[in-house]
């Protein structure tokens, strides 16, 4: 079902499924000549519908992710679609700011009969799509990204276990040196796996669980 995915990240190595499988969340980089290209792979006590739910409702991550601010500036929450005005507090830089067009996978998941999940995601700069004040005046305290791009690709395991693997290609932006961005990188995605895990068992998400 790989050859169905939105986007094309290459597949960890099995090395990595299977440590991610005693429960450890396995996080590496991969060649790139533009920006810094993470993985994340782990194993998560929770089911497929719960995560995936959790995973869709961006407007409420904050406090739980990096993110400190998220507003949904295009679409429908929960929507395949949507477009989601992003800041991310950068310490000792300038703060970054970004929005995310988010893709649901439907063919995957309607094929799979839902057992087989992709979340794909590309970023925008456009200034245009923030309109409220608010946002306005989050974007005016920060710099935009570079880019970001990459994709959620979950397996349903059993009723509570779901397989999770997390790609992100994403340059910052600004003059960051390279091994600074890619430990931003790796440190990004361990924690946005621990972030939504931990929001998928503590909070009610506002997405259906399906």
């Amino acid at each position: 079902m790989r050859a169905w995915r939105l986007y094309q990240a290459p597949t960890p190595a099995m090395s990595d499924a299977r440590k991610a499988a005693s429960g450890s969340v396995i996080t590496g980089l991969m060649s790139s000549s533009t920006g810094s290209k993470a993985y994340g792979v782990a194993v998560v006590p929770i089911g497929i519908g719960q995560f995936w739910a959790a995973l869709n409702d961006e407007t409420r991550h904050p406090g739980y992710t990096a993110v400190d601010y998220s507003e949904l500036v295009s679409g429908s929450v929960c929507k395949s679609g949507r477009k989601v005005l992003q800041y991310l507090p950068v310490p000792m830089l300038s703060d970054r700011w970004w929005v995310g067009v988010i893709t649901m996978n439907h063919k995957l998941q309607s094929q799979s009969g839902g057992a087989v999940r992709e979340l794909a995601f590309t970023s925008t700069v456009d200034e245009s799509l923030v309109t409220s004040s608010s946002g306005k005046k989050m974007i005016a305290n920060a710099s935009p990204i570079g880019f970001s791009k990459g994709g959620w690709f979950l397996v349903a395991i059993d009723d509570r276990h779901t397989y999770v693997e997390y790609f992100l290609h994403t340059d910052p932006g600004g003059r960051i040196p390279g091994g600074m961005a890619s430990m931003f990188a790796t440190k990004g995605v361990r924690q946005n796996i621990e972030a939504i895990t931990r929001f998928a068992k503590e909070a009610s998400p506002s997405c259906a669980i399906e």
